[in-house]
């Protein structure tokens, strides 16, 4: 079974890992499993909880992380070098925020700051809104540049139109299951 750890985004209603588990609700292969979070939260504490999980799944996996969620997934990809991450309009620091007012302080003090030197793994394949109203979509390439593999949609930040991207997400998860295989963890 491969599994798919999945971080929502910040105060979010669960509609994409629910489309995403509505898209493998009959798949034998493929296992969708929601690390649920909130800004209350002791971060440190929760990630490690999380690297436990993956140092002690053997099997298949990937880490796909939205929004605020992909930023937590910064926090673990170095320690997992050879894990692979799919991200879904991820905050990289806080200055990718459009409203900068709307960062609430709880929040502000635990967002994580991604550049090219803090993140050493690049294993990530980024899904990209074209039209993100919440953060400047284009924010990887300061980090990037044209070296990690980006899928483009025609939509917003919420990805409102999930189930029908979810074959081509379902694309770039398999073609990263592919890549992954045989790397031990």
């Amino acid at each position: 079974m491969k599994k798919i750890y999945f971080l929502h985004g910040y105060r979010t209603s669960g509609k994409k890992f629910l489309c995403i588990k509505n898209f493998y609700k009959d798949s034998a292969e493929f296992l969708p499993i929601c690390w649920d979070w909130d800004e209350y939260m002791n971060v440190p504490e929760f990630l490690d909880e999380k690297k436990k999980i993956l140092k002690e799944d053997f099997g298949e996996k990937i880490l796909m992380a939205d929004s605020m969620g992909a930023n937590l997934a910064w926090n673990l990809l170095n320690e997992f070098p050879n894990l692979y991450y799919v991200m879904t309009n991820p905050v990289f620091c806080a200055e990718q925020i459009r409203e900068q007012e709307k960062i609430l302080p709880e929040m502000r003090s635990k967002i994580f700051s991604a550049t090219a030197e803090t993140i050493k793994n690049k294993n990530i394949r980024l899904v990209i809104s074209k039209f993100d109203e919440i953060l400047d979509p284009y924010h990887y390439k300061k980090i990037f540049g044209a070296s990690i593999k980006v899928l483009e949609l025609e939509d917003e930040h919420k990805i409102i139109n999930m189930k029908e991207h979810m074959p081509l997400i379902h694309k770039l998860i398999a073609d990263v299951f592919e890549k992954s295989k045989g790397i031990c963890l």
